[in-house]
């Protein structure tokens, strides 16, 4: 597919967010994605989309091509305020959105602060979920993890077989790894390539986003298809079934082979659901 029209736009603590745009006379749909990750990912997805969508893939802070000092925090309002810099600078209207975890649960949240951008969501596996705690069982452990993340490889070579022998990345479809991989890192003078999105600030994203969400989910007007994988079912993510129940017109799926990445697995079903949930047909 062609490369799309990158620009920036302001949102607060002075971040510039990465909007890429495709192009064409389709619906204009945005893509967002979760943490650690970039929206290009979808591009795979976009391209069997076809033209009945114009897509435009939105980077959050820190994450991406987007532009950000370091002392930025990842609070959701934080995220939705990114997400709608992007939304206003269009000017969208009616328009569609697709988002990945972190992401899923930004443009569900966007469609309250902007409640006339978005008249249909499609999201995989959002992280919202009720709080019974100050973080879910095991949070710590993961973020202190995410901290000790390795950020430099001799070459992209050496990431993709890295990344596609090793959980989480296994799950990703080899064309998704490749295009993570390709826009998610950073060439360095030595010839190596560096994370684009620093494991400091991806931890950082993990402890401060899952804070609140859940009580504003009654609010949400437009309608919202919560895919979910099937795998793995205690997972944190996995609370898509009480998102959708507790949505006034959340409509639920199962991709009962995937796990959390899984919106990036099974292309040719992901993609059927997408444009089946958007324009009514598979095909």
């Amino acid at each position: 597919m062609s490369d799309p029209l990158t620009s920036f736009v302001s949102s607060e603590d002075g971040v510039e967010v990465a909007v890429h745009d495709y192009g064409g006379p389709g619906r204009p749909t945005v893509f967002v994605h979760g943490t650690g990750l970039i929206s290009r990912m979808w591009e795979p997805i976009i391209e069997r989309l076809g033209p009945d969508f114009r897509a435009i893939c939105v980077d959050l802070r820190a994450h991406g091509a987007t532009k950000n000092p370091e002392g930025i925090d990842f609070f959701e309002h934080r995220m939705v305020a990114d997400l709608s810099a992007a939304v206003d600078a269009l000017a969208l209207n009616d328009a569609w959105v697709v988002g990945h975890s972190m992401g899923g649960a930004t443009s569900i949240l966007a469609s309250l602060a902007r409640p006339d951008a978005f008249s249909r969501a499609w999201v995989y596996e959002p992280v919202i979920f009720e709080r019974t705690e100050d973080r879910p069982a095991g949070a710590f452990d993961f973020v202190e993890a995410t901290k000790r993340r390795r950020t430099v490889f001799s070459s992209r070579v050496e990431v993709i077989e890295r990344y596609g022998t090793r959980p989480p990345l296994d799950e990703l479809h080899q064309e998704c790894l490749e295009v993570y991989v390709q826009h998610g890192f950073n060439d360095r003078p030595d010839g190596s390539v560096e994370l684009a999105c620093s494991p400091a600030l991806e931890s950082r994203a993990f402890e401060q986003f899952l804070q609140q969400g859940w009580d504003q989910l009654p609010y949400v007007s437009v309608p919202v298809l919560v895919a979910y994988g099937g795998k793995g079912s205690d997972r944190p993510s996995t609370a898509a079934p009480l998102i959708a129940e507790r949505l006034p017109t959340g409509v639920l799926e199962v991709f009962a082979d995937s796990d959390h990445l899984g919106c990036f697995g099974p292309l040719e079903d992901v993609t059927a659901s997408i444009r089946s949930w958007f324009t009514g047909t598979a095909s």
